[in-house]
């Protein structure tokens, strides 16, 4: 698929996509699931606190055919965050790279995919500020800055798929100060534009986003998954191919419908 190498493994601190979907009611289950325990820990952490959790991606980065590490570092004492990158090895270990990559004071999230389109695998970092930076992969295992490339009013989650089949890898962002879920459409160079965006269920909460083929018609569906309240609430957005979507409450779960309306 054109945002994500087919030997890569992603882990995007509970914001998983999921390529093939067979049982939609299931794989939401198994979605909701993972996604319930990195919300958890946001709740626990609070989105204004200073202690962003350690966020991790495995992609092929220098091209050898073995997975390598990516992770964004929450602020030291310099009050910058850091990336850093450990290539892998035949024997599995790794070996960490030199890297000067500097990250804002909150990362929040971390997604990879080839976001130029010119062959090598690149990362968006995404901080509580609510700025997405671009990292520009050079084959080598090499992360350099490209500025960067949105402003939410925060980023708390980031999932990553072709949301209007142009063959162009899309985000999906949710931001809890704003209280909703924004997509923004790749161009091909590494930039994006802003595109269809809802209103969360629960303002001021911290939820999760993933993307699956829920209903298997072969276009990317979003959950949005609530941790905030203990009751699993979350909503099931079905993708229409071209970047917009509807809900569907037949695939969402809410214990109490009416208790978490938009206001």
């Amino acid at each position: 698929m054109a945002w994500f190498p087919s030997n890569a493994l992603v882990f995007l601190q509970g914001d998983w996509m999921i390529r093939t979907a067979c049982k939609p009611k299931l794989m939401a289950a198994i979605l909701v699931a993972a996604c319930l325990v990195a919300a958890g820990r946001a709740r626990a952490e609070g989105p204004d606190d200073d202690q962003a959790s350690r966020l991790t991606v495995m992609a092929d980065f220098n091209r050898d055919g073995i997975a390598d590490i990516v992770q964004a570092l929450p602020a030291d004492q310099s009050g910058t965050g850091r990336l850093t990158v450990s290539l892998g090895r035949a024997d599995g270990t790794f070996q960490e790279m030199a890297s000067d990559a500097v990250l804002g004071h909150t990362p929040r999230a971390i997604v990879a995919g080839d976001f130029n389109r010119d062959g090598m695998v690149d990362v968006i970092v995404g901080d509580d500020d609510g700025s997405l930076t671009l990292f520009v992969g050079d084959g080598t295992g090499k992360l350099v800055s490209s500025g960067n490339v949105a402003y939410l009013g925060s980023v708390a989650s980031v999932a990553v798929a072709d949301f209007n089949h142009d063959g162009i890898p899309d985000l999906a962002i949710s931001d809890w100060r704003s209280s909703a879920v924004t997509i923004f459409t790749g161009v091909g160079n590494g930039s994006f534009e802003r595109g269809w965006s809802f209103p969360l269920r629960m303002p001021g909460t911290v939820p999760r986003v993933t993307v699956a083929d829920f209903n298997g018609d072969g276009i990317p569906d979003l959950a949005v998954v609530y941790g905030d309240d203990g009751q699993y609430t979350f909503d099931v957005l079905v993708g229409n191919g071209k970047g917009a979507f509807t809900k569907a409450p037949a695939l969402g779960f809410a214990r109490d419908p009416n208790s978490h309306c938009p206001t």
